[in-house]
């Protein structure tokens, strides 16, 4: 039995073919890679990377919580004890329902006072613009009637008693006696006079204005007072929520004020809050790294452990003064005030008040925006340009652009289309 060995030229033929391709793989990667990288002014090789426009938004991540909108502080409508104490803290309350009546006992002894003194005034006014006609201007003028009367007798007699002075019927003595006489009832009847226009005079000019401005007083008083007995019931004003208020009378430890049917209030006083329901917001601090980043009206996802449908809002207030801390080495921190949008009647429902909520606010948003790394940006002097081409098979330029925001990929870049850029690593 023969054994058949290959023939040497097909041996040689298949060591050809092997090394022909090994050759044509190795050319085709040189050329590939000649394309894909370059190498700088340096000697540092270079790669083209193919960059688009996409959306990119940048956000803040926060933890906030839900407070209402407005709270409005109801006061004790006058000086009085609580009759009915109808509520309290954390109870939900609609529009026009009675939350605390009032006594009205105090106030209808200050009603009848103030009646008092209202129709005193107005006498007083009524005299002052009859006074002519008055009582003491009439016994002023019976006064002065009463002397013009006796010194007209007195001359009569005098006459009289002259001309039997001169007959010599009387004695000298009885006519000085009705001389004397005449001359003190022309004092008295001067001093009638003058009384009379003194009496005239109290009826005019300053006193009557001054009589009229305090029963002005006391008509505004008296009416004051019966537009208070008219609120002795304390209405909420819109649907919200029943909360504490403070104050340092009547209060509690905690600071929050103890009223109760009974207790003893003065017009003015809090007694309790009522928080607005129909529209929230959410307070928060952000740090003095971040606090640039932000301004009025940008946009904010709110979410939560205890509601489980997506809210959304605004910023609304951005604070100027940074919160109070006593150790100086922290970063200091500064308050924020959202809005979250208005929300629909079912889903106001899963709301309460002192939830907490994680924010994301979005401080930038651009539909169309073009990332591209740090190293793709080349400096030149004051001008940033990068090596760009629409393809690999379209020459190299140099376009001068305009770096925007940094982010976790790269920058943003502005003046830079769609195509390749030469990377440097």
């Amino acid at each position: 039995m023969t054994s058949k060995n290959p023939r040497p030229s097909q041996s040689i033929k298949r060591l050809v073919f092997v090394v022909g391709s090994l050759f044509a793989m190795a050319l085709t990667a040189g050329i590939w890679w000649g394309e894909g990288v370059a190498e700088n002014d340096q000697g540092e090789p270079a790669h083209w990377l193919p960059v688009n426009t996409a959306p990119l938004s940048q956000r803040i991540d926060l933890i906030g919580k839900i407070e209402p909108l407005a709270t409005r502080i109801l006061t004790a409508p006058y000086d009085g004890d609580v009759k009915d104490y109808l509520v309290e803290p954390g109870l939900q309350v609609e529009s026009g329902q009675t939350l605390l009546s009032m006594d009205p006992t105090l106030l209808e002894t200050r009603l009848r006072e103030a009646l008092a003194l209202q129709l005193k005034a107005r006498r007083t006014v009524q005299e002052l613009r009859n006074w002519s006609t008055g009582s003491q201007v009439m016994r002023a003028r019976r006064v002065l009637r009463s002397s013009e009367m006796q010194i007209s007798n007195t001359q009569r007699k005098l006459s009289i008693s002259q001309d039997l002075f001169q007959r010599g019927i009387i004695a000298r003595d009885e006519l000085n006696d009705l001389e004397q006489q005449s001359k003190a009832q022309q004092l008295d009847l001067a001093a009638a006079r003058e009384e009379l226009q003194n009496v005239l005079n109290e009826g005019s000019g300053e006193l009557l204005q001054i009589a009229e401005m305090e029963l002005s007083n006391a008509t505004v008083k008296y009416e004051a007072l019966l537009a208070l007995e008219k609120n002795g019931e304390v209405v909420a004003p819109f649907t919200g929520v029943i909360v504490p208020a403070s104050s340092s009378k009547n209060s509690n430890e905690d600071g929050t004020i103890q009223v109760q049917a009974g207790s003893l209030v003065t017009q003015g006083q809090a007694l309790f809050g009522l928080a607005n329901i129909e529209q929230f917001k959410i307070v928060s601090h952000v740090s003095e790294l971040d606090i640039n980043k932000l301004q009025r009206g940008q946009a904010v996802e709110i979410f939560g452990d205890g509601f489980e449908q997506r809210l959304t809002g605004v910023v609304d207030i951005v604070g100027r003064l940074a919160l109070a801390d006593d150790d100086p080495g922290n970063s200091a921190r500064f308050p924020i005030t959202l809005l979250i949008d208005k929300l629909p009647v079912e889903q106001l429902q899963h709301i309460r008040l002192g939830m907490s909520a994680r924010l994301s606010i979005v401080i930038h948003h651009s539909e169309q925006a073009m990332v591209v790394p740090v190293s793709a940006l080349q400096q030149v002097g004051d001008t940033t340009t990068v090596q760009f081409r629409e393809s690999a098979a379209h020459p190299v330029q140099q376009l001068i652009v305009t770096p925007g925001r940094p982010t976790v990929e790269g920058v943003e870049l502005f003046g830079v289309p769609s195509g390749l850029l030469r990377v440097y690593p």
